[in-house]
């Protein structure tokens, strides 16, 4: 019988367990009465840790400042669905051309945290102006990312930093242009019907599943989907008992993020990953609202997002733009550092 050092990736649950911890004082939230922030403090902290941990603290910098930028702007268009789709459709157009110089792995949690600010503007002081709530939200973003970029930095300066895989300008625009169009366009729906947390899980499905490639994009919905219906059952179980104790659900959010880390840092299928990532974000965001329609609304979304993250690739094809698989095995790039 194989001894427990040889099954479990030691390197990669110490990586998950500092991620763990690097969450938890977002618990801090519930008493001072900002909760509904929970969702960007998250997303904040991860951003500045993978950027700060896989590149280098400047571009951490950065990336922090701007994707807080982006957030309160976001904030501010959520009641204009037409300003709101064009705030989206930059974000990710920006995000989009990030894939040139390698970035868009680590940073796709910005036009995410950009999605859910603006399906569901987390209005943390309910009674008070709009720019008190700019200020807090402006604040949590902050903190959250120089939170996760101090800790990627402390990381990053033992670990080896893998070259980055630059795409040829041609794919990169072709794959900008369209994922901007189709997230601005679903953005202006998701206002205008009211869709909130349903348009933001469509957004995130197809931003994380979209690829510049048929393949790789038909491959990721497929782990995607697969994934978030066990992930589905999952938090179902977790949730239904702890339904209404938005602390406790949070815990047991950032226990389910740091076995998702576990599995991506351990080189595990997507899919794996992708089984405990889904109920933490759905835990963590149906703890200010109601996890048993957060977790059945997850499912049809993410259904609905790969199909759109699909189509729009299968049309791309059909059009004359065939050579986004052959060109997604990019030429790697130097090391940012």
């Amino acid at each position: 019988m194989p001894s427990t050092g040889s099954v479990i990736n030691r390197k990669a649950l110490v990586q998950s367990l500092i991620a763990m911890g690097l969450l938890l004082p977002g618990m801090l939230l519930f008493p001072l009465g900002i909760n509904l922030a929970m969702c960007l403090f998250t997303y904040g902290v991860i951003l500045g840790l993978l950027v700060a941990w896989r590149t280098d603290l400047r571009r951490a910098m950065l990336v922090v400042g701007s994707v807080t930028l982006a957030n309160l702007i976001a904030y501010a268009a959520s009641p204009h669905p037409l300003l709101a789709a064009l705030t989206m459709a930059g974000v990710v157009f920006v995000y989009g051309l990030t894939l040139r110089i390698g970035l868009t792995t680590f940073i796709v949690v910005a036009p995410i945290s950009v999605a859910f600010t603006i399906a569901q503007p987390p209005t943390v002081l309910p009674n008070s102006s709009v720019a008190a709530n700019l200020l807090v939200l402006g604040l949590v973003c902050i903190i959250a990312g120089l939170w996760g970029t101090a800790a990627g930095t402390a990381i990053g300066r033992k670990a080896p930093h893998s070259p980055l895989t630059q795409m040829p300008w041609r794919s990169t625009w072709v794959y900008t242009c369209s994922l901007a169009l189709v997230c601005g366009a679903i953005t202006l729906v998701v206002c205008l019907t009211k869709f909130q947390q349903d348009g933001a899980w469509i957004l995130l499905t197809i931003l994380i599943v979209a690829q510049p490639g048929v393949h790789r994009t038909w491959r990721k919905a497929g782990d995607r989907v697969l994934g978030t219906c066990i992930g589905f059952a999952i938090a179902l179980v977790v949730g239904i008992p702890l339904n209404g104790h938005p602390v406790a659900l949070t815990l047991a959010a950032i226990l389910l993020f740091g076995i998702a880390g576990y599995m991506m840092l351990s080189g595990r299928p997507y899919w794996h990953y992708v089984t405990f990532l889904t109920p933490a974000v759905v835990l963590v965001v149906g703890a200010s609202s109601n996890v048993i329609s957060t977790d059945f609304n997850r499912v049809w979304s993410t259904i609905v997002g790969a199909a759109l993250a699909v189509g729009v690739l299968l049309v791309l094809g059909a059009i004359g733009f065939h050579d986004l698989d052959e060109k997604a095995e990019a030429t790697p790039g130097s090391s940012p550092t």
